[in-house]
């Protein structure tokens, strides 16, 4: 809100010239951090990319050419429901069909397929599921194409009924044997699986929780692939069943898959009294515990699986394939949690590490999103950096994006659609950040004569909100583009800039606080005194000064600089704005500035209570009070002149509709005003997801208004 109180990224970066603003170079991927470091020294690589840009004959978007990742292949697993996935899974495991024995499992419950998928592994064979009381068509056809030599089906009747065997015998025929592996419980029936498929002795044995799916889903997967077992243990005690199998089957060493959280060091404990060595495998979390399983395990595998680590359907049945290929099993959130979402830092990390080839993507879009599967190559090919250690979000907010995150975020976006996303800096700050933006349109690298929109955030620093605002309309254009026709006119139509975080020296400082400094300003020093930082949105040059709305005291919340245009990343903003004048005409139609908080939507003028006054065409008042009415009755913020709230000057929209006749607006975000220093402008990471969500509507209409904003007014015939 404008009132205070006290790595390897993409190849090649292109600084704009101030008539010229110039593109991401755009990646494509086959079908299937923190704040930046202030700069002292020119970028080379930029430096290099301008002085060979040729001079454009108008300010337009320089054209970039796709650049496919060359090192990592990714490829979906997935049908429309569970057990279509199991088949896919299963034609990819098999694909000439003919296997010595098919185990079945309920895709009801992980429990009785945590064992099958090894023991699968070790037969040769595959494991598709079934619902628990009839055979799903494709699942009979998959089975009638693999031809078994028998099938196995896992767990007693109450998890696979009599009538599904039933079915499997019809599909068959009489010759093909059917036999169940089944226990009084899940531990019994895991203890049985292993019973039917591994020697009286083994080297190695994986130990995980029966009470849960994600570390037992990842240690079946390096199981598989070194043709070992998986027993299942109460989290507390080691069941009978269980003790009896490693009686059995004498192994030399038990792994233990997961933290003491998951398996008590008394069942460690218990284990050892049974004879063999015990190791214990695990991470902070599942993501953790199946990355330390890999490392452990496979550590040099090209190949990766990759799968939500919130939900088991998916995964369970790539358990042999896994094994077939020598491929672990990540996890990582399915980016349906919440927005924004992405790839844990425990998969993260080692996606990087390990540097695959191949990423094998577990589920359909709704278990693991386009968006992540994307962002998984990222990481793998080293397009995205890991942030440096440097100011963070703290634990509790760690669901915002910090600078190097968001970074990442809008490169995400660019490998998953070069088509529509092209980023570029429209200048640097004070300390020599980068000033993130993104261009959003379909034919991204040509400017085309389409109307042009504008969204901008954090002018100030402590407005984190803004910031996943910003993201989450990327998410919108890009996400929704292939599923939302009307986004997808929108996108084909119009041509949106984001400018992500336009104050990132602020943003910086603020986060280095404890948790937070409630920072606002740029950290541009003031000469003659001591202290820091101009207010961005009071250094426009409209009205600068002029009304009691900002203040000439270096030390003040809303000091407004020596000069109009003294700070650096508002002549950045202007140098911007500006270039999208073409053939004298101003391409931006349509503007929204994102602050906190209030729950407003405002329109100019600032410097002045008077509705209409002599700079103002009562036209275009009409429009604005009529666009802002519309825009609230979406999202329930209440629509006001600017002045309304508080005389301003020298603020940026303003200046947008003064100087260019842009129908410029503020939204200030959630939450309403409020007293406690921190809450009002830095609310919690929780309210993210609905609070960017609210404003989807919003955003899309003003968006939409671009081609002619009279049209809020049933003007039409004033747009040429």
């Amino acid at each position: 809100m404008r009132r205070g109180r006290g790595g390897a990224i993409l190849a090649a970066m292109r600084r704009p010239p101030a008539s010229q603003s110039a593109a991401f170079v755009g990646l494509a991927v086959l079908v299937l951090g923190g704040p930046l470091a202030a700069v002292s020294a020119p970028n080379p690589v930029r430096a290099a990319a301008t002085a060979a840009l040729e001079p454009p004959t108008r300010p337009v978007l320089a054209a970039a050419v796709p650049e496919p990742s060359h090192e990592v292949t990714s490829e979906r697993l997935g049908g429309t429901d569970r057990y279509g996935t199991s088949v896919a899974i299963s034609a990819r495991t098999v694909p000439e069909g003919g296997v010595p024995v098919v185990y079945l499992a309920s895709g009801a419950g992980f429990a009785d397929a945590l064992a099958a998928g090894p023991a699968a592994a070790r037969s040769g064979g595959a494991l598709l599921l079934t619902r628990p009381d009839r055979l799903p068509a494709n699942v009979a056809t998959e089975l009638v194409r693999l031809a078994p030599g028998r099938v196995v089906v896992a767990g007693g009747p109450a998890a696979v009924s009599e009538a599904v065997v039933d079915e499997v015998r019809a599909a068959l025929g009489p010759d093909v044997p059917i036999e169940r592996a089944a226990g009084p419980d899940r531990y019994g029936t895991a203890a049985a699986l292993v019973d039917g498929a591994f020697e009286a002795t083994t080297p190695l044995l994986f130990l995980a929780s029966g009470a849960g799916f994600p570390d037992a889903l990842a240690a079946g997967a390096v199981a598989a692939a070194i043709g070992a077992p998986v027993l299942l243990t109460r989290p507390d005690r080691l069941p009978p069943e269980t003790v009896r199998a490693i009686r059995r089957l004498r192994p030399e060493r038990v792994v233990i898959a997961g933290g003491p959280a998951a398996v008590s060091p008394a069942v460690a404990t218990a284990v050892a009294a049974l004879g063999p060595t015990v190791e214990r495998v695990g991470g902070a979390d599942r993501f953790g515990t199946a990355t330390a399983l890999a490392k452990r395990f496979l550590p040099d595998a090209s190949t990766v699986l990759v799968a939500s680590g919130l939900g088991f359907a998916d995964a369970l049945a790539a358990v042999p394939l896994a094994g077939r290929l020598g491929a672990p099993i990540l996890l990582t959130w399915p980016d349906s949690v919440s927005w924004p979402a992405s790839v844990p830092h425990p998969t993260r990390d080692e996606l990087r590490r390990r540097a695959p080839t191949s990423i094998l993507v577990l589920g359909g879009p709704a278990a693991v999103s386009e968006f992540v599967r994307y962002e998984l190559v990222g990481w793998a090919d080293g397009r995205l950096s890991v942030p440096p250690p440097e100011p963070d979000y703290p634990a509790f907010d760690s669901r915002y994006h910090n600078p190097t995150e968001l970074l990442n975020a809008v490169i995400v976006a660019a490998i998953w659609r070069p088509d529509l996303v092209d980023i570029f800096s429209i200048g640097t700050s004070y300390q020599g950040r980068d000033i993130w933006a993104a261009k959003v349109s379909d034919n991204v690298t040509v400017d085309e004569p389409e109307p042009e929109v504008l969204v901008d955030a954090l002018h100030h620093a402590r407005e984190h909100l803004t910031v996943e605002q910003a993201l989450y309309l990327l998410n919108v254009l890009v996400g929704d583009y292939e599923s939302d026709p009307a986004v997808r006119r929108l996108v084909d139509e119009r041509e949106v800039f984001i400018v992500f975080a336009l104050n990132p020296d602020g943003w910086a400082f603020d986060l280095g606080g404890s948790p937070y400094r409630g920072w606002r300003k740029n950290r541009q020093p003031n000469a003659g005194t001591s202290a820091v930082g101009t207010d961005p949105n009071r250094n426009y040059d409209y009205r600068w000064g002029c009304c009691g709305g900002s203040s000439g005291n270096p030390s003040a919340w809303n000091y407004r600089g020596p000069a109009p245009w003294s700070a650096p990343e508002t002549r950045a903003m202007r140098d911007f704005v500006e270039s999208r004048v073409v053939e004298g005409r101003q391409q931006i139609r349509t503007h929204v500035s994102l602050h906190t908080n209030g729950e407003l939507i405002l329109y100019p003028y600032g410097y002045t209570k008077v509705d209409v006054p002599a700079d103002m065409d009562p036209v275009d008042q009409r429009t604005y009070v009529a666009m802002a009415r519309a825009m609230a009755r979406t999202n329930g913020y209440r629509p006001m002149q600017s002045s309304d709230l508080y005389i301003t000057d020298g603020d940026q929209i303003d200046w947008m509709y003064a100087r260019h006749r842009i129908f410029s607006f503020t939204f200030e975000l959630y939450p309403t005003e409020q007293v406690s220093s921190h809450a009002d402008h830095e609310p919690p990471d929780e309210v993210i997801v609905r609070e960017t969500t609210r404003n989807r509507a919003a955003l899309l209409y003003l968006i939409d208004l671009a081609d002619c904003p009279y049209r809020a007014i049933g003007a039409s015939d004033r747009c040429g």
